[in-house]
């Protein structure tokens, strides 16, 4: 695996990110998780023809409070490693790329109890990237509705299940690095809706 795609690196930032935002949370119901699952992204447009991105494990962590008795609001930050290729017109390609997300997001639990149906709707960014680019590069507005439902278990654990639709808008000007060593080649990409769907399973502590 290429360092520069280690999510070791990013975890001293993702902890000082919960530890402020779990402190402006105050006195609140605070929830933070763990989240795994299977995600599957379409292809990208690019000038010299499609790539196509291979599904895969997607993990990552969840820092949620409660603004209402049915209402939370959450940060989540996802990562999935995956591979691109296709036949493009300077030749066939194949690499690595991560899929790092970051979003902002509000849910509904449909119902009380111990069993909660709930709906919701996450914004936030997206990146996209290639072998000679780091995390930080290539970031895309993205967006998503999920559903699923929160099991409780006592007080201080819950189980999550949830399906969710997701969507990155790409930018023009943006581009993969695709060879090695670094500046072989470059694949410009071109603007388009970039698709992806994801079945998740997240375990969080409650506080």
């Amino acid at each position: 695996m290429d360092p520069n795609l280690s999510p070791v690196r990013h975890a001293p930032w993702l902890l000082a990110l919960a530890l402020l935002l779990s402190s402006a949370a105050g006195a609140a119901e605070v929830e933070l998780g763990l989240v795994t699952g299977f995600q599957q992204t379409g292809g990208i447009g690019t000038s010299e023809g499609t790539l196509d991105l291979d599904g895969g494990l997607l993990y990552g962590v969840a820092l949620g409070w409660r603004v209402k008795p049915d209402g939370i609001v959450e940060i989540v930050w996802t990562r999935q490693e995956s591979e691109a290729s296709g036949n493009l017109t300077s030749g066939p390609e194949r690499f690595d790329v991560a899929i790092d997300t970051l979003e902002f997001a509000g849910l509904w639990e449909t119902r009380p109890g111990t069993m909660r149906p709930f709906v919701g709707m996450a914004l936030g960014a997206t990146s996209l990237a290639g072998p000679d680019q780091g995390f930080g590069d290539n970031w895309n507005f993205s967006g998503a509705f999920f559903g699923g439902v929160r099991y409780l278990f006592g007080e201080h654990a819950i189980l999550r299940l949830e399906g969710r639709a997701s969507g990155i808008l790409l930018s023009e000007g943006g581009a993969f690095a695709c060879s090695y060593p670094p500046g072989g080649c470059q694949v410009g990409l071109t603007g388009s809706l970039l698709g992806a769907l994801s079945a998740r399973v997240a375990l969080s502590a409650r506080f």
